[in-house]
């Protein structure tokens, strides 16, 4: 089977199941805890290390995730281990997270700066954002010295690179053409 396919319906079991017991908001935050932990390096090695038994990759990634974790996610990593399917934790939890956000009308919004930007910027930007769809958003800001100057904005799927640095590069191909 695709492995896209088993972290989707993974993912929406549990989001079903996290909707029935009225848990959505603490699965929510643990699988955003479990996304970021799947992608450091050492937890992936311990994940997808054969040598290690599956039980105790289990235990680590229960033990990792902290002791405020909900028992249904408790439940579903004991679940993905228990069908050999802990590789697709992290995709499973991704695909949650998408999920949630759908469901709640969360729009995730990324911007990129060269310097940090002010608390009046972020304000103004979410407010633009915000009078395009209704809906929370999640604000999420990244320092990247090497744009130079300008932004680079991701707002859900869509993405505007206002960079100083993507307008050098196309200056350069532009000039390199000619």
């Amino acid at each position: 089977m695709n492995s896209a396919r088993i972290a989707v319906r993974y993912a929406k079991a549990l989001f079903d199941l996290a909707l029935d017991s009225n848990v959505v908001d603490g699965v929510y935050r643990d699988m955003k805890n479990i996304s970021h932990l799947c992608s450091m390096e050492e937890v992936k090695q311990v994940i997808s290390n054969p040598v290690i038994p599956l039980i105790k990759r289990e235990e680590a990634v229960i033990s990792l995730a902290g002791d405020d974790v909900e028992t249904l996610t408790v439940n579903f990593i004991t679940l993905m281990f228990t069908h050999g399917r802990g590789e697709f934790l992290s995709a499973a939890a991704r695909n949650f997270i998408d999920l949630t956000r759908r469901h709640r009308g969360i729009r995730q919004v990324t911007v990129t700066t060269a310097v940090p930007v002010d608390g009046a910027t972020k304000k103004e930007m979410a407010e633009l954002i915000a009078g395009h769809k209704s809906g929370t958003i999640e604000f999420s800001e990244h320092v990247d010295e090497s744009i130079i100057g300008g932004f680079i904005l991701r707002v859900d799927d869509s993405y505007v690179d206002a960079s100083v640095r993507n307008r050098l590069n196309r200056f350069r191909k532009e000039f390199s053409l000619a």
